[in-house]
């Protein structure tokens, strides 16, 4: 996530299949004074961060996600970060009629930056959208 000053929350989500509804669910009570928009992308890209790190890191629900959401200067930043030691950035272009595998193209179309970084609890995967706050 790059390096912002300001306000934001940090939590922790269980992994398993319903990290994507915990996760959302606490962006919703932490969020404060997003403008209705913003919230519902950042909803949208927390839930498939989250989502893709149960499936491919893969993160059980004996194992938790550190999701840290901060917002400044018309800017919101969020970062996932999963145990996971291995990351494949995926293809963004994706056909119409495919099922599944969508999560990192919303991100991709949604947020204005995103990225991948190791760290060392796993891999973080972080996105920039902006944000008239």
């Amino acid at each position: 996530m790059s390096d912002i000053s300001g306000q934001g929350f940090e939590f922790l989500v269980k992994g398993g299949p319903g990290a994507g509804r915990e996760a959302r669910q606490a962006v919703i009570a932490g969020d404060g004074a997003l403008p209705a928009p913003v919230r519902d992308d950042l909803l949208l890209l927390v839930t498939e961060l989250v989502s893709n790190a149960v499936c491919h890191a893969p993160v059980g629900p004996e194992q938790s996600l550190r999701v840290g959401v901060r917002w400044a200067r018309g800017r919101v930043n969020v970062e996932v970060v999963d145990p996971g030691r291995t990351f494949t950035r995926g293809d963004a272009r994706r056909r119409p009629d495919e099922s599944g595998g969508w999560g990192l193209v919303l991100v991709d179309r949604i947020a204005e930056r995103w990225g991948v970084r190791r760290t060392e609890a796993g891999t973080a995967v972080w996105f920039e959208i902006a944000a008239e706050l």
